[in-house]
């Protein structure tokens, strides 16, 4: 069939995340943040069982990884806020090394190409980056308390989703098929989140070794940036790459940095992402892209970073019921067997 009536869901689901924007973007981030807790503390329970041989109680081990998380992210939250206002101090030295830079790039003998880049180039002021990205720390405060209460209330509600379920559908199998999809929801987040944990640690190493004066903050956009596949480790390897260039306004530093972080790519996401996954995502680059686009121009770097988890979240569900089959051949890359 080339056309149902289920591929109407997807532009009402567009016009649906535009303007329930206000309530909606808080209310996903908590369900990815639940999603995360909850499938760390299913590993926590196991860690415990296997290795310990201790029983520990499923709310408590919840509470555990979520306090863990909350006290993790307050704390990057204040050190990278307090790193970006000490390097803020620093933004005429970075915007003369950067002019200096635009300067060279002019006297080359391209100008037909460059020209155009280098006017747009002469207008970027690295203060007001810096303070836009001190701007954007301060009202995530405001925000975050939203998500919180939008959390509260998921985890409350979690432990009568399994009765409303059981009453909706009296199928055994359509009860099966929405525990397989929250198993392999849960699954998929919980790698996601080790394999962006370790790119993140990795390249705060990198960078850290190489006296990047902003490795924090590029840490933590590596961290976020490894749930975009392919266009997200690019970002995390040029960004790091063009500031080192500016600060250190020297060739090698940037060159060797560049391999670094190429290299942490490489081996977290070719090989040991791969191997802990199964599987490739099977999501289409070019559906990716036109939603990444979409959700970055309607819910801005928060959209973008959700974008791929609510891709893969949609494939799950799509691919699990026959009615909606035919959407998850049209987001995933090889279809649905």
């Amino acid at each position: 069939m080339l056309f149902s009536p289920a591929i109407l869901f997807i532009p009402l689901l567009f016009l649906i995340l535009y303007f329930g924007k206000f309530f909606l973007l808080p209310l996903s981030l908590s369900l990815f943040i639940f999603v995360v807790v909850k499938s760390l503390s299913l590993k926590l329970i196991f860690f415990f069982q296997k290795y310990l041989k201790i029983e520990i109680n499923k709310f408590f081990s919840f509470v555990t990884v979520f306090l863990i998380l909350f006290l993790s992210i307050f704390f990057i939250w204040k050190l990278l806020k307090f790193n970006i206002m000490l390097v803020n101090i620093k933004s005429s030295v970075y915007q003369e090394n950067f002019m200096t830079i635009v300067d060279k790039l002019s006297q080359n003998n391209f100008q037909t190409f460059t020209d155009p880049l280098l006017k747009n180039l002469e207008n970027v002021n690295i203060g007001k980056i810096l303070g836009n990205i001190l701007s954007f720390l301060t009202n995530f405060a405001g925000i975050s308390s939203l998500v919180i209460v939008y959390l509260i209330f998921i985890i409350a509600e979690e432990k009568f989703f399994k009765a409303k379920i059981e009453i909706i559908s009296q199928q055994k199998k359509t009860q099966n098929i929405i525990k397989k999809i929250n198993s392999d929801i849960y699954n998929y987040f919980q790698i996601k989140f080790l394999t962006s944990f370790l790119t993140g640690l990795l390249t705060l190493l990198v960078l850290k070794l190489f006296q990047s004066d902003l490795a924090m903050l590029f840490a933590l956009l590596a961290f976020f940036f490894n749930f975009i596949p392919f266009l997200g480790s690019l970002m995390s390897i040029i960004i790091p790459t063009i500031f080192s260039l500016v600060q250190f306004l020297d060739s090698s530093d940037p060159l060797f940095i560049f391999m670094s972080l190429t290299f942490v790519q490489i081996i977290v996401g070719n090989f040991l992402e791969p191997k802990l996954i199964g599987k490739s995502l099977n999501i289409s680059p070019l559906i990716m892209l036109i939603v990444l686009s979409v959700m970055g121009k309607i819910w801005g770097i928060v959209g973008m970073f959700l974008s791929v988890p609510f891709l893969v979240t949609l494939l799950i569900i799509f691919s699990n019921f026959d009615k909606t089959r035919i959407l998850a051949h049209l987001i995933s890359e090889k279809g649905i067997k």
